[in-house]
């Protein structure tokens, strides 16, 4: 997980599965007994037995929990990015944090060089990218084409030479 719960041990615990202990990602409900776990721990649960957790009734059905109340605490919940060390993010917002501001998420240059870095290191990669008229992929490309035409060249100058 690349964040952490912000005041975890301040969660209401109605909010937490009961198997990993954490607040529910994409949580379900037992169609029998009601209780809600996330949907990967009660997948991973159901691999090794056909019984739900707290109930025990086999061959329960899980259905997705669709309360907005439940999703909308959850969304609200604060968050610690693991990169930046950033709090405030509500949980909803991480993978906007992650896409587009985390100063320490890894990048590609947006010039297609073949670059990779942390976001805040790319405005001053870019300085450096922009001086080389050509990316990597455009200078292999006129590296080839180079060859083919010296060749062509020389081919024509030997050639010459023999008559």
């Amino acid at each position: 997980m690349m964040f952490k719960y912000v005041n975890e041990d301040q969660i209401d615990i109605e909010l937490k599965c009961t198997i990993c202990d954490e607040p529910f990602e994409a949580p379900m409900n037992c169609a029998t007994c009601g209780n809600t776990y996330c949907k990967s721990c009660i997948l991973k649960w159901l691999e090794k037995q056909a019984s739900c957790p707290s109930c025990r009734q086999t061959g329960a059905a899980f259905q997705p929990v669709i309360s907005r109340v439940v999703r909308n605490q959850l969304n609200r919940l604060l968050v610690q990015c693991a990169l930046c060390k950033y709090t405030g993010i509500q949980r909803s917002n991480f993978n906007d944090h992650i896409s587009g501001t985390c100063p320490k998420y890894i990048i590609k240059c947006s010039n297609n060089c073949g670059w990779k870095g942390v976001r805040e290191s790319h405005q001053q990669h870019l300085i450096t990218c922009r001086q080389n008229p050509f990316p990597n992929s455009l200078s292999k490309f006129s590296n080839i084409v180079f060859i083919l035409i010296l060749s062509t060249l020389l081919y024509w100058i030997f050639r010459r030479g023999d008559k």
